[in-house]
């Protein structure tokens, strides 16, 4: 509470307060001591000659008390001030209790009532103000009781001692409070004068410097913010403010992040070095819609922070064009132009994903539309109308789809779309033909009525499927065959097309369930010699399907062949007609020969070697029970490969026969080439016997050229007595048909074998 009434000692550093106390100090005591010397030295010899001995022994001990003061105060500023005190006191004491005159003697209180004072000066402000306290109690004894005497004897009572006492008391209290005291306040004093002075410098310039500071901070080409650790605005200089949006005469508000909204930042990518790699920064929204950016943030030693704004507006304008660019140029690329519906492109990479992830227990099926009536709109009404045409059947088209379906422009007049998570191939179908008919049958542009003619393919998601491109090749294959199948106003799904498209599409779906849930069997037909003995069996496939019911071979064979399923068909067969030679081996001893069938693009297959001998293999079977049938088409569609595959295969010993002999239109040239055993004559001939000259002599010459070929003849489809009798006569060497046998199942077979090797 009294700081403000006493010298702040904080305002001078540690060493200056010791040196002006220490200065202080040796001037009050060797004042004193010199000029106090020539009183202590007449009171001495004076008190000798007159005996007082106390009063000798009192001065002698002053100023020893002030020699140690003097001495001690290079050590100690402290203690030298504390002896100084003591020696005062005491002084003070001997004049009160040593000086008979009361008048006198009260003198010596005036020099304790300066102890306060040079306490303040080396102690604190606590201890003066004890002492000031303490120097009440000499002060009440003035005031109401005469001073104590230590001793009877003294001075007043020798001859002459009060002129000479009086003059010393003056002299002292003169010497102390007009010399020692003055110097000592002096320096204190000069000490005060000095720091003012460098306080006086220090605030000239700390104004300069603050005046510098301003200037800076205002001119410093940046918008610089101070801030405390809670972000609160201390100060702001003018493109700060205008920065902001901040008057800051008027607005209180002096939260910083009340100024840029958190909720509205965004993050930019720093541009402006080689070397930023990808770091990016965060830009704030002010409240008029600027893009500030906290650009540097530095701490002061005061706990404050400098704050560095930049607008980046501009940054962020450039910034995001540039994303709108990015994103307009990938929309481009992955979009129709004309139409704003995805490309071949994006619906390849569509496909892939789908395909990378298909749930084998869903149907999913790519459907292309071809809209056909475009041709007439170009030719009749121009370019322009054609293409708001596809605009228009576009938008109608995403508008009938459902909303899980992904729809692009295939090519220039071919939409597709893909259908997922259907149970079945006909609820496709039903889905597809719903789309069909939602579809608008005339379309006003430009004041004219354009007719709507479309065409649909279909193509079914099978499991094997890896490549989107072949599933949009299916579909673009479906859609021609639908829009060659009649003129082009009538689609794929009219109301005869659609049964059995839907027919195809659910044996195509059911040959691969049939595979797995073994609703696929073989029946053997046997093949007989001239004397009705058994010369081998022909391997056919039959199919009951839990869904279906039975369906032919000549039903699901082309639709096999045609979706490349048949290779699974071939592989199914191939095995278990090993497995049954194999168990006829292990049975009889012996097998019959068996052929079985492979289709024209089982003869094309890199692996069929492969696969013929592996299954060989694995039953141990030798290569002499197989006998591997082919048509004549396919021969002649894979000639140069067909030759390869079977020369190698009738090097490794398997038999090769041509079936349907006579169907096909090759040369005999290129037949010769072809390494067969045996030739097949088709059933359409051996029905004709009896009936039609021109079959007849066919089949003579189809036995000729099997002769000139060396090749064994067998006649399909016998059914009867005559076609037998007219056969062994042309020289045909086996049979096989209804007259003899029809197919047989395991059982049956078994029997046959068990007569035939007379195995009982």
């Amino acid at each position: 509470m009294f700081r403000w009434l006493f010298l702040n000692e904080n305002t001078l550093t540690p060493v200056e307060h010791t040196s002006w106390k220490l200065s202080a100090l040796r001037i009050f005591l060797l004042s004193g001591f010199l000029l106090e010397g020539g009183i202590a030295i007449h009171s001495s010899l004076h008190a000798y000659a007159q005996g007082t001995y106390p009063v000798l022994w009192a001065i002698l001990a002053v100023y020893c008390i002030k020699s140690l003061a003097i001495y001690y105060s290079s050590r100690s500023v402290r203690l030298g001030a504390a002896l100084l005190v003591a020696n005062i006191y005491a002084t003070a004491l001997i004049i009160i209790t040593m000086v008979s005159n009361p008048e006198l003697a009260r003198l010596g209180y005036i020099l304790m009532y300066a102890v306060p004072m040079i306490a303040r000066l080396f102690f604190s402000t606590r201890l003066a103000l004890s002492l000031m306290f303490l120097n009440v109690i000499p002060f009440l004894f003035l005031l109401f009781g005469e001073p104590y005497h230590f001793f009877n004897t003294h001075l007043a009572e020798s001859p002459g001692p009060v002129p000479v006492t009086r003059i010393y008391l003056h002299l002292l209290l003169f010497l102390f409070f007009n010399f020692s005291l003055p110097l000592t306040v002096f320096r204190v004093l000069h000490a005060l004068d000095a720091m003012l002075l460098r306080f006086r410098s220090a605030s000239n310039a700390l104004q300069i410097s603050y005046t510098q500071y301003q200037e800076v901070f205002e001119n410093a080409g940046t918008a610089l913010l101070l801030t405390d650790a809670a972000g609160m605005i201390l100060q702001a200089n003018n493109q700060a403010n205008a920065l902001l949006g901040r008057d800051p005469e008027t607005d209180q508000e002096q939260a910083l992040f009340n100024w840029l909204s958190i909720e509205n930042s965004v993050r930019l990518k720093v541009t402006q070095s080689e070397d930023s790699g990808n770091l990016r920064m965060s830009a704030y929204r002010t409240r008029d819609g600027k893009m500030v950016a906290l650009d540097n943030i530095s701490q002061t030693s005061s706990e404050h922070y400098i704050v560095a704004l930049r607008d980046v507006s501009h940054l962020h304008h450039m910034q995001n064009e540039l994303q709108l660019s990015l994103e307009r140029e990938d929309y481009l690329s992955s979009h129709d132009a004309l139409t704003n519906l995805p490309n071949r492109e994006m619906l390849r990479q569509y496909l892939f994903t789908l395909l990378t992830s298909k749930d084998t227990s869903q149907v999913t099926a790519l459907v292309s539309f071809r809209l056909n009536s475009i041709r007439h709109a170009n030719q009749q009404f121009g370019a322009h109308t054609g293409d708001v045409l596809l605009r228009r059947f576009a938008d109608e088209l995403s508008q009938v789809l459902p909303k899980n379906c992904f729809c692009a422009r295939l090519r220039s007049i071919v939409f597709s779309f893909v259908i997922e998570q259907l149970r079945t191939p006909g609820d496709v179908i039903q889905l597809v033909d719903q789309i069909r008919q939602a579809l608008p049958k005339e379309l006003e542009i430009n004041g004219e009525v354009l007719l709507v003619q479309f065409s649909a393919g279909i193509a079914l998601v099978r499991p094997e499927d890896a490549e989107p491109d072949d599933l949009i090749r299916r579909s673009e294959v479906a859609l021609d065959t639908a829009r060659r199948s009649s003129d082009q106003s009538v689609t794929l799904f009219d109301e005869e097309d659609a049964l059995q498209i839907r027919r195809n599409v659910e044996i195509e779906v059911g040959v691969i369930n049939g595979l797995r849930q073994n609703e696929f069997h073989l029946l053997y037909q046997p093949k007989v010699a001239h004397d009705g003995s058994l010369a081998g069996v022909e391997a056919l496939l039959r199919w009951n399907s839990a869904t279906l019911g039975k369906v032919a071979p000549s039903e699901f064979i082309p639709i096999a062949e045609r979706s490349g399923l048949i290779r699974y068909i071939s592989d199914f067969v191939l095995d278990q007609v090993c497995a049954q030679i194999r168990s006829w081996l292990d049975l009889f001893g012996q097998s019959p020969v068996v052929a079985l069938n492979l289709s024209v693009s089982d003869i094309a297959r890199a692996d069929l070697i492969q696969l013929i001998e592996e299954r060989c293999q694995h039953y141990a079977v030798e290569t002499r029970y197989l006998e591997l049938e082919i048509t004549e088409t396919g021969l002649i569609a894979n000639e140069s490969l067909s030759i390869h595959h079977l020369n190698a295969l009738k090097n490794r010993g398997f038999s090769i026969a041509i079936d349907d002999f006579g169907t096909g239109y090759s040369s005999l040239s290129k037949l010769s080439h072809f390494p067969a055993h045996t030739v097949k004559i088709d059933r359409s001939f051996v029905s004709q016997i009896g009936y039609n000259r021109k079959s007849e002599m066919i089949i003579k010459a189809i036995v000729s050229l099997a002769e000139i070929l060396s090749c064994d003849t067998v006649a399909e489809g016998v059914e009867n007595q005559q076609q037998e009798n007219f056969l062994k006569e042309v020289g045909c060497r086996y049979f096989q048909g209804y007259y003899y046998y029809r197919p047989l199942d395991v059982p049956t077979i078994n029997q046959l074998l068990q007569r035939a090797y007379r195995v009982f």
